[in-house]
This record gives C-alpha cells, sequence and structure tokens, in this order.
C-alpha cells in the first residue's frame, strides 16, 4: 500500500482528521514513511539504558491494514508530565490524562527525588496503570527533563505532548490539538488556559513578545472567557503549561535550551521553532485548567534574576545578527527607565533583575557566539519575518499598565472578601521605602552638601600622606606610623582606602562621605535581606523600617562613631549569612556561603577589629536560641560553628597586621580599647540607643513590646525567629549594660557596637510579629491575640518619630566644630621640627585609641599635624609606650615636678586637654574635665599653658626634642646612658633639628654634619642610615629609641629595611583574599560563561524502585 493510499485510509477512518492543502501532503507522507531515517535508532531499540519504546511511525504500516484497529490510525502522542511535590489537585491532572478521548496516547511521567516517589508512583499507576515512570535525581528543572524523552522514545512519526503537573485537560483537549495540527500544518500547538478554580476566567490565549523578550499576555488580566479568543491564531509563544510539538520538529531543534531549567525555556523552544519555519499556535477549542502557583512551591527560587538572565541571553542568541547591537541598546535603556518607574510601583526588583542581566550579557559573548552558531543549520526565516510575529512596540509598557490594572483588581477581590486592606503589598513596600529613603536623604542633606565633620573616629586622610599611591607603598613597608611608630605591617584598612581613593579619583573627603551615608542604606538594604527568611513582603518591610527607626546610626553619626556605623551596616548581612547556613545543601554552595560571610567580616574587620569578635558573640546568642526554641541539635551546632569559622577567618585574613597586633596585647587590639571603667550612660540611655541625646527618644522604648509579643503570637518556624531576636536583645543589651557600669574586669567594644545586636534584634523581632499579625493572627478566631498585635503595629509606627523629628536638622546634629579644628593651633611642619602629642582626658572624649591610666583618666598619642583617621588604628607596646606611661602616671599623682624632661627623649612636644569634642562632649552639654588633670600639669615646670578655654586646654612642653635631631656632645652622651634619674636632672639639647616624615622608607636629611642623630621612634635594626657611601649601624638610646653615631658628616639618607618575610605575608594575604573572592564569585562558573560555557543541566534518571 502506498503512502497516499495510507492516508486516504486514515481520512476514511478518521473523519475529523481534515484533508488540507497539498503543502501539507509531503509533510505527512514523510512522518508515515516506514523507510524515514529514525532518530531514537542511536538508543537502540529497547536493549539500552530504558528498555522501553513508545509506537513510532514503523510500527504503523501494519496497524493500517486492520479494519479492526481502528483506534491505532490516529498519530500516536507521548505526553511527558513532570511530577514535583503535587498536592491534592494532582489527582484531578492524572484523572484528566486518563480521560482523554484520543485513542493512541503514552504517558511517560518524570518525578523528582525530592518528592514522596513511593506515594506518587502509586498514585499514578492507579489512574494511568500504563504510565511509564521515571525518577530523576533533584528538579534540574521542566526543559532539561522534558528533553529525555528524546532518549527513551523511539522514532519521530508522532507528537510530544508536555505538561506541568498542574494542568486538568478536558476530555477532548489532545484531540482539538492534533486535528489542527493537521488542518493548519503547525509544528507547535498550545490549548487555552483558563483560571484552576474559577475555569471561567481566562489565564493565557497564547502569549507575545516583543523585540527585547517582553511578554505581552495579550488579554486583560481576570478576563472572562466569553469565546472572545476562541480563534486559532499564530502566537510568538505558548506556555510550557500544556504544549503538543511534532516530534520530527522537536528533534531537529533539539528539544528545549538544557541550560534554561525554569522561567523562559518556552519563550526559547518556540523562537527557535520560528526560526525554524513551523507555525506556533493557540487553539481556544482546546482547553486546560492551569493552577499556576510555582512561586508558592519554589520560595526560595530567585524567579526575577533567573527569568531576567534566560531571556537576555535568549534575545543576544535568537535575535538577526544585525539587530543584536540595537536590541541590546534598547534593552538596557528599557531597564534603567523601568527601574527609575519600579521605585514608585513595586516592581523595583525586577528591573533591577533586567538591567543586571542586560550587562551581565558581556559575560556571555563566547556562549551566545557558539550557540547562535548551533542555531544557524535551521535558520530559515530572515531575522526581519520574526520581527513582523512580534508586539509592536514595548510589551514592557503595555504589560506595565495590564500589571497595574492587574494589581488593583485583585486586591479589590480580596478587599471584597476579608474586607478592609492597605493595599498591594508591593506597592506598599516601594513607597514606605522611598519615604524611608527620603528620610534618610533629608536628614543627611548637609552632611552630604558640605562633607562630614571631623568628630570622633571620622578623621580625614593627610592630602599630603594619604593618595592611594602613599597608603599602597606604606602597606607594603613594615613600619606603622601609629603613636610613636614601631615596626610592623600598617593596618589591611589602608589597602580598602587607596583602592576606594583609586575608584573616586583621590577624592578621599567623598570617600568618607558616601561610606557615612551609604553604611546607613546599606544595613537597612542587609536588614531587608535578612527579612526575606519570613517569605512575608509585611514582615521584610516592617524588618528594615524599624531597623531605619532605631537612632543608633544618627547618634554614631553626630559622635562620630565610625565603628559603630560600619557594623550597622555589616551585622545585618552576617545574620542573612547565619540564616542560609543552615540550609545551603551542596559543598560549592557552603563553600560560597563561608567565603561571602569571611570576605564581608574581614572587610569590616579590617576598619573595625571588634567586628570579628562581634560576629563570634553573635553565634553564641544564636545558638542559645536555636537551643531554646527546640531547633534540631545538630542544625543549632552548625550556626555556632559558623560563626566561629567566621570569626577566625576574619581575623586571619588581616595578616601581616594582625602578626604585629597579637604580638603585642591581642585583647585590647579585638575590643579596641584598653579600659574598663565604664561609660556611666545608665540602662535608659541604653535602652533609647541614642546616649539620652534625642529628642522624643523615649518613644524608641515602644520597639521592645514586640520583643515580647513575638514570643507569644508567633507560631511554628516564626517562634524560631522570635525566639533568636529575643536572646540578641537581652544577651547584647546586658553585656552593653554590665560593661557600662564598669562591672567587667576587662575590657569590652564601645557601648555603641553592642547595641547594634540590639537594634538587629529589635527589627527581627518587629518582623516576626508582622509575619505572624499578617498571616496567622488574620485567619485566627477573634482573640487577645489581635488586640496585642494592634499594640505591636502602633509601636513600630511610633518608634519611627524621633528618626523623623530629628532628621529636620539636616547633619543628624553633628557638630560645626570638633576637636580635630580646634587643634589648628598646634603648628604644622614647624621649622623647629616635627614631633609628638599627647592627648589626655576623659577617655569619651578623646577621638584615638586610648590607655587606661585610672578610671576617669586615659591617654593617646599622636604625631604632629591634623589627626587623620590613620591616627585611630590601635597602637603596639614598646619602650617607649611604657616610658609614657610611667610619665602620664607620675604626672597625674604629682610624683615629681620635672615630668617634661622625661617627655622629651619621645619628642612630646604638647600636652592636650580636650574638653569638647562635639560629639559626647558638647558647648550645650560639656563633660567636666578629670579631677585634678589640669591642676597636676600646670604644677609641671617644664609645661607651659599656651591655651585654656572651655573647649580646649594645651600645654607646651618647653624642655621636648624633635622627632629627628642632631644631639649636642651632652646629650649624647646621657642619650647612652638613659635612667630616669638622669634625664630629670639634665636638660637635653639639640644642636639642630632634620626633617622627617612619620612614613618612611626612604628620606634624605640633605648635609648632616658629625654627631649623633637622634630619632624618637622604637629601636629597630631595620633602621638604617647612609652617609656618603658609609652606613651607620643604629643603637638604643634613652633605652628605647633610636640613635646613629656618625663619626663624619656627608649627605644623609634615612632608610628603612623591610624584611623578606614581611613581603612573604603580604603575598600570602593577597592569595588569601583573592581565593575568597574567587571561591565567593564562583569563579569557574564566571570562566565558563566568559569562554562559552552553556552550564547545561545535567538530568539523571532511573526506574522507578530502583
Amino acid at each position: 500500500m502506498g503512502h497516499l493510499e495510507r492516508i486516504d485510509l486514515l481520512v476514511q477512518r478518521h473523519p475529523k482528521l481534515l484533508t488540507f492543502a497539498s503543502t501539507n501532503i509531503g509533510w505527512i507522507t514523510a512522518w508515515m514513511n516506514p523507510e524515514r531515517p529514525c532518530r531514537g535508532d542511536r538508543f537502540g531499540s529497547g536493549q539500552g539504558k530504558y528498555p522501553w519504546k513508545v509506537v513510532t511511525s514503523q510500527e504503523m504500516s501494519p496497524l493500517l491494514e486492520s479494519d479492526q484497529q481502528d483506534p491505532m490510525g490516529a498519530p500516536p502522542v507521548v505526553l511527558a508530565l513532570l511530577v514535583h511535590q503535587p498536592g491534592t489537585w494532582f489527582s484531578e491532572t492524572l484523572a484528566s490524562i486518563a480521560g482523554q478521548d484520543y485513542p493512541r496516547i503514552q504517558t511517560v511521567a518524570f518525578i523528582t527525588s525530592v518528592s514522596p516517589t513511593e506515594e506518587i508512583s502509586r498514585q499514578i499507576r492507579g489512574a494511568l496503570p500504563d504510565a511509564v515512570i521515571r525518577i530523576v535525581e533533584g528538579n534540574p528543572g521542566f526543559g532539561p527533563v522534558m528533553n529525555e524523552v528524546q532518549r527513551i522514545v523511539e522514532g519521530v512519526g508522532g507528537f510530544f505532548c508536555f505538561a506541568h503537573d498542574d494542568v486538568a485537560l478536558r476530555s477532548d483537549t489532545i484531540t482539538k490539538l492534533i486535528e489542527e495540527t493537521f488542518r493548519s500544518n503547525a509544528g507547535v500547538v498550545g490549548p487555552k488556559l483558563v483560571q484552576w478554580d474559577d475555569p471561567s476566567v481566562l489565564q493565557h490565549v497564547g502569549l507575545g513578545a516583543d523585540r527585547i523578550g517582553e511578554i505581552d499576555s495579550l488579554i486583560e488580566f481576570g478576563e472572562k472567557d466569553q469565546e472572545q479568543h476562541d480563534a486559532v491564531r499564530d502566537v510568538f509563544f505558548l506556555p510550557s503549561a500544556c504544549i503538543v510539538v511534532r516530534a520530527d520538529l522537536f528533534y531537529e531543534l533539539g528539544g528545549f535550551a538544557s541550560d534554561i531549567p525554569f522561567f523562559g525555556e518556552d519563550l526559547e523552544f518556540c523562537w527557535r521553532a520560528h526560526l525554524s519555519g513551523a507555525r506556533v499556535l493557540v487553539v481556544p477549542a482546546a482547553v486546560v485548567r492551569h493552577r499556576e502557583r510555582f512561586d508558592e512551591r519554589n520560595p526560595d527560587m530567585a524567579r526575577s534574576a533567573l527569568a531576567a538572565r534566560h531571556r537576555v541571553r535568549t534575545v543576544a542568541t535568537l535575535s538577526g545578527r544585525l539587530q543584536v547591537p540595537g536590541v541590546m541598546v534598547q534593552l538596557f535603556i528599557s531597564s534603567l527607565i523601568e527601574t527609575v518607574v519600579g521605585i514608585f510601583t513595586g516592581g523595583l526588583r525586577r528591573s533591577i533583575a533586567t538591567l543586571r542581566a542586560s550587562v551581565a550579557v558581556l559575560l556571555d559573548a563566547r556562549y551566545i557566539e557558539r550557540r547562535r552558531s548551533e542555531v544557524r543549520p535551521y535558520r530559515r526565516i530572515a531575522a526581519r519575518e520574526i520581527h513582523r510575529l512580534q508586539v509592536r512596540g514595548s510589551a514592557r509598557f503595555t504589560s506595565f499598565l495590564r500589571h497595574r490594572r492587574a494589581v488593583a483588581q485583585q486586591h479589590l477581590k480580596a478587599d471584597r472578601k476579608r474586607g478592609f486592606r492597605l493595599g498591594g503589598g508591593a506597592r506598599i513596600a516601594s513607597v514606605v521605602s522611598l519615604a524611608v529613603g527620603l528620610v534618610i536623604l533629608i536628614g543627611s542633606r548637609g552632611i552630604i552638601g558640605n562633607g562630614v565633620t571631623s568628630v570622633g573616629e571620622f578623621l580625614p586622610l593627610r592630602s599630603s600622606s594619604g593618595s592611594p599611591g602613599h597608603l599602597l607603598t606604606n602597606y607594603l613597608t613594615n613600619w606603622t606610623s601609629v603613636g610613636f611608630g614601631r615596626v610592623g605591617a600598617q593596618p589591611t584598612a589602608d589597602v580598602f582606602l587607596a583602592l576606594g581613593g583609586v575608584m573616586l579619583f583621590g577624592k578621599f573627603a567623598l570617600l568618607q562621605t558616601l561610606c557615612v551615608i551609604g553604611a546607613i542604606v546599606i544595613g537597612c538594604l542587609g536588614m531587608a535581606s535578612v527579612g526575606g527568611v519570613f517569605h512575608n513582603s509585611r514582615a521584610r518591610l516592617v524588618g528594615a523600617v524599624v531597623y531605619a527607626a532605631v537612632p543608633l546610626p544618627y547618634v554614631s553619626v553626630a559622635y562620630g562613631r565610625l565603628g559603630a556605623l560600619l557594623c550597622y551596616a555589616a551585622l545585618p548581612w552576617m545574620l542573612r549569612f547565619f540564616a542560609m547556613s543552615s540550609g545551603a545543601q551542596s559543598a560549592n554552595n557552603r563553600s560560597q556561603l563561608f567565603a561571602r560571610a569571611i570576605l564581608l567580616a574581614g572587610v569590616t574587620t579590617a576598619f573595625v577589629p571588634s567586628f570579628a569578635l562581634l560576629v563570634a558573640f553573635v553565634g553564641v546568642l544564636w545558638l542559645v536560641g536555636d537551643v531554646l526554641a527546640g531547633t534540631p541539635r545538630m542544625q543549632a551546632l552548625w550556626s555556632g560553628l559558623f560563626a566561629l569559622s567566621v570569626t577566625i577567618g576574619a581575623t586571619v585574613v588581616q595578616v601581616p597586621w594582625l602578626n604585629g597586633m597579637v604580638a603585642g596585647d591581642a585583647w585590647n587590639w579585638f575590643t579596641g580599647s584598653t579600659t574598663h571603667s565604664g561609660n556611666q550612660l545608665g540602662v535608659q540611655n541604653l535602652a533609647r540607643l541614642d546616649y539620652g541625646s534625642l529628642r522624643f527618644g523615649m518613644f524608641i522604648l515602644a520597639l521592645y513590646i514586640p520583643v515580647v509579643a513575638g514570643l507569644v503570637i508567633a507560631n511554628s518556624k516564626n517562634f524560631v525567629w522570635a525566639v533568636r531576636a529575643t536572646t540578641l536583645v537581652v544577651g547584647a543589651g546586658a553585656l552593653a549594660v554590665l560593661a557600662d557600669r564598669g562591672t567587667l574586669r576587662v575590657s569590652t567594644p564601645e557601648p555603641a557596637v553592642l547595641l547594634v545586636v540590639v537594634a538587629c534584634g529589635l527589627a527581627l523581632a518587629s518582623a516576626a510579629c508582622a509575619k505572624a499579625i499578617t498571616e496567622d493572627l488574620r485567619q485566627a478566631t477573634f482573640s487577645w491575640r489581635q488586640p496585642l498585635g494592634w499594640v505591636v503595629a502602633i509601636a513600630v509606627v511610633v518608634s519611627f518619630v524621633p528618626t523623623l523629628i530629628n532628621s529636620a536638622n539636616g547633619r543628624w546634629h553633628q557638630p560645626s566644630v570638633s576637636l580635630a579644628q580646634l587643634l589648628v593651633q598646634l603648628p604644622t611642619n614647624p621649622p623647629e621640627g616635627d614631633y609628638n602629642t599627647v592627648f589626655v582626658g576623659d577617655p569619651r572624649v578623646l577621638q584615638l585609641p586610648s590607655t587606661a591610666i585610672n578610671q576617669d583618666i586615659s591617654y593617646a598619642v599622636a604625631d604632629d599635624g591634623e589627626l587623620t583617621i590613620r591616627d585611630r588604628w590601635p597602637g603596639a607596646k614598646s619602650p617607649m609606650t611604657a616610658s609614657l606611661h610611667l610619665t602620664m602616671e607620675a604626672i597625674i599623682r604629682q610624683m615629681t615636678p620635672r615630668a617634661g624632661r622625661l617627655l622629651a627623649p619621645l619628642a612630646v612636644r604638647y600636652i592636650v586637654v580636650p574638653l569638647i569634642d562635639g560629639g559626647i562632649s558638647s558647648y550645650e552639654r560639656p563633660l567636666p574635665a578629670p579631677n585634678g588633670l589640669v591642676d597636676a600639669l600646670s604644677a609641671q615646670l617644664d609645661f607651659r599653658r599656651v591655651y585654656s578655654a572651655s573647649d580646649l586646654v594645651i600645654f607646651e612642653n618647653s624642655a621636648w626634642l624633635p622627632t629627628l635631631s642632631v644631639l649636642d656632645d651632652e646629650t649624647a652622651v646621657i642619650s647612652s646612658q638613659g635612667g630616669d634619674n638622669i634625664l630629670l636632672s639634665s636638660l637635653l639639647r639639640a644642636s639642630s633639628s632634620l626633617r622627617f616624615g612619620a612614613d618612611f622608607d626612604r628620606v634624605s636629611l640633605g648635609r648632616v654634619n658629625g654627631g649623633t642623630v637622634h630619632l624618637a621612634v622604637p629601636f629597630s635594626e631595620n633602621i638604617r642610615l647612609k652617609v656618603g657611601n658609609a652606613e651607620v649601624i643604629p643603637r638604643v638610646a634613652f633605652g628605647g629609641t633610636t640613635a646613629f653615631d656618625l663619626p663624619v658628616g656627608g649627605d644623609a639618607v634615612l632608610a628603612y629595611s623591610t624584611p623578606v618575610v614581611h613581603y612573604v605575608l603580604v603575598l600570602v594575604q593577597v592569595g588569601m583574599w583573592f581565593v575568597l573572592v574567587a571561591i565567593a564569585i564562583d569563579a569557574r562558573r564566571l570562566r565558563r560563561r566568559w569562554r562559552g560555557g552553556s552550564q547545561r543541566v545535567n538530568v539523571n534518571l532511573r526506574e522507578q524502585g530502583s
């Protein structure tokens, strides 16, 4: 029997399969030809890995010869179904498949291994006894799994029907689709999709797309099905929920894109089908109900980012070569516009994801080129013809309008069911976020316009020695200029300051402003990120708003607490890592998580060493909270180990700076303080998180209501977060109170740093309450919990009042005058020579890391000139610091009137008693000077009071020696003898002074006459003085400084010889940071993308029961 006779017989037996144009006859003849090559042959005839087969076109000939086997005259259909953790609706899905009136359907069910496979298999067998079941390892995605039909189905005759597990097909759906395929000579057909719960409401009747891949649904949201869209028509693509594809076309196209597991596989496949010349039709006569609730079933999947990336790659891959540049520019510009619009409409996350994807496509250049070459063999339709099938203009704009109508109608419907409701969650989040951002912007307008006042730790970089190149050069030199100076590496923060300076072209003032204001914003974004664990937009919003409402960051700006501000920015992100650590499944994910956490903690620790201790402390509180909440023991223990590992990692990456610090006083290096006398702020001022300085600060105490309420109204997993928040508040608050009272006999981080933990706890407790109120209490019967929820809501709103009011100041009450500005009275680069300055007074007023003499008085030392940010790093112990400490004790106790002579070898010229710092101590609320301090300094015979006012007292030591000088003969002899008694009885003199910079690796001193050259820095054999071609060996002077005895004069060069081990440690440190960055960003993945790797998803199958 010939092919035409076969067609005639088929039409006689199935009148519904109408005859059509002669162009279609060729295709029918082709798939009915028994001699046609079969792509399935390469997988064997049922003897391979998957020993089964579906009836193919080669088996149709004998079936068509028998009139008794009429049902077998229809072309075979293989229905592939991906099943992933289905719900109760799944029985309807199976029943609809079993009830199809099409005679030749073979079902292949792929069950993900994360689902209850045995139970689902029994359910499938009960409804479809002949179904073939395969278990898929993990959940590799719809497209990659559906491609497996190419491996397990022999032959290319017939059709594939791909379906989700949440669809219900009308009994004639497959028949209608196959009929229209013959009638219209289509390659891909799809049904009309309607709502699962209300079939009278349309969901999709095909989909459109514009040049940049933006989707147009072609119908209005919630549009009623009144047969207004029932005409068969060509569409650009069809949803993959239910789609029928000619088998030979599916083989030719290679199936779905193997590197698109979700979100976009249907657009990419149908676009390629168009390129091959196949028609893509929607058949409204075929009806399918669809639940379409992917986000509910997979809440952790980053839908926006994945969808944007796949869409951008599809556009770049399948657009015509000449159209690609214009299309990508259009995509980038439209993403920028939508980002701005998204701020007000709630689509910010989606627009940012598209913007990132359009930029990141540069990394995919090689992949795109390789993928285009793969598509080229079946690219039969010109690009201009494809564009005619696409939506004209911008589908983004029309879908935006349709989306706004959709949101309005959706919430209107919800209002009718639930009563009063505030409105769309996305819109509320956007509006509230915008309002909070405006408050921060308004409150910071003065800082943005005029810069940051040098109050507290907000010290500037010197323009002469703070260039990026100078910072990096000094970092490579194993010499630190903090205090008197010492042998040891510069702080790691210098490297980050240099990098920031490079990015801003050396504008360090701008860098400082961005860091101060940016820290507040980054902290709020971090808390919003932590709030994502609640899977509730309102809970996330409340957490971020409360974190922005606490006055701690604004008080830190006012008082210059840089450490607290940086911890405020970094700690929420660290909490996010804590939350993710227990959920990381693969080793690769855990490695990335560790690397990112260590990078965050390492960068923060470089500026605030106490942050490393803070991470460990928070880890302990987190562990306690998990234990109290009853979480699994291993999960709780893992969080503690994670925190400990991050603390160790953040500390180790500070090498070589760590090497010198730990060799001195490790604990004080971490805490940043040597005093444990307490600040005496009081419990109430600590609880207000504002040091008692803000108006209406009492309102902040309302935030402690959610801490208690969360333990009462939170349920299940939400309760765990409520307990964690409580332990953070109680644990950190208790430690802050004990440290403030001086009860602890060890130094601790400053109270503001500890209060950051309390702020995080308050925000998380509020977020937990918000989730309970919006989900649990809304559905529960009325009880005392509902009024408690309203109290919590009022408390959250009230808490923002102090911040809102104080934002009117414009500078968060930063002072206009600071201690650093008052010190302009001290000479800079005087002709008499360089010098050092000792600051002594209340430790709360001192801007530098200080050493305690007693509970009320501390001191710090810095070199001459203005104070800079590099002076705030903790110094190291040396014989010079020990001598200074003994001398300051002698002054306070009035043990000698000649302390100035003891300070002379240390090059101490000025003793400054700060009374006003503009932060803690202001003109309006000054702190009193420590009792008896000024009198004790005035009693010194060598000290002369050169300035005295209500804000500052300055004494000059008339017996001082310059930092670098040539000693007279008598003083040179004394320098070799040392001893306090000799110093007290002798007046030291210098015959001349020499210019010296605190940072040196090679300093030219010019012509120096013979004699003893004295350098007031701790002795080191690595310091060399070369006169002419002769190198002079240094010796110890005055018991701890450095001196060079020159037999003859000449041109002198002072240099520091950096040991090789320091360079090795720097290389080790660079290597560690490089490895962490490579792991954190998954450099191998980026390299694969750059080299054109497709990141194909591997699918591993096994038979059910094996």
